[in-house]
């Protein structure tokens, strides 16, 4: 019996392990940032979504899941709130193809800030139409799918911290009238 005990306790150890990179991040909506399920060995990165609400979406990667965060800032700490999650997991997650891109315009609806899943090798840069895609519903601090054809582009977001946020990318590039073109550096 206690062998037989010992060889559940691992397969259940290995089950979870090999669950982990595929785990539901929708679980964690209304925790910190900082709890222990969501924290990733690679780097991960911060985009200003709301500077109004302080809100940034927070991208993070494991070998076999991408995750993005809507997450409010909490004062007096690098921790926030997560208020919603969407996901991409499989084997080819990130630099092995599928991606999230935060440069994306959606003609429908061109001043809203949206989130596309990409594929495509790292390094191209090209214009590219997301195979899935999220608006941002700031009011709601959701992701709300959308099945509009919606245009990524891989430019960067280099340069010096202005101070601006993604609603005022968005409403950047809406302003000029050329879906897909996210700047000067956009051909």
């Amino acid at each position: 019996m206690n062998r037989l005990g010992s060889t559940i306790l691992l397969a259940v150890l290995l089950l979870a392990a090999k669950s982990a990179s595929a785990q539901d991040f929708k679980q964690y909506v209304g925790k910190s940032t900082c709890e222990p399920g969501v924290q990733s060995e690679f780097s991960d990165f911060s985009l200003r979504l709301d500077k109004t609400q302080q809100f940034d979406l927070v991208s993070r990667h494991w070998d076999k899941a991408q995750v993005v965060f809507i997450v409010r800032a909490k004062a007096a700490t690098r921790c926030g709130v997560i208020s919603d999650t969407i996901q991409i997991t499989g084997e080819k997650t990130f630099a092995g193809g599928k991606h999230f891109e935060f440069r994306c315009f959606d003609a429908q609806a061109p001043t809203d800030v949206v989130v596309g899943m990409i594929l495509r090798k790292y390094g191209n840069v090209a214009l590219a139409t997301a195979v899935e895609a999220w608006r941002i519903d700031l009011k709601e601090q959701k992701f709300v799918k959308t099945n509009h054809k919606v245009v990524c582009s891989a430019d960067g977001w280099d340069g010096e911290d202005t101070g601006s946020d993604m609603i005022d990318e968005a409403k950047k590039y809406a302003a000029h009238g050329k879906p897909g073109q996210f700047g000067s550096e956009s051909k």
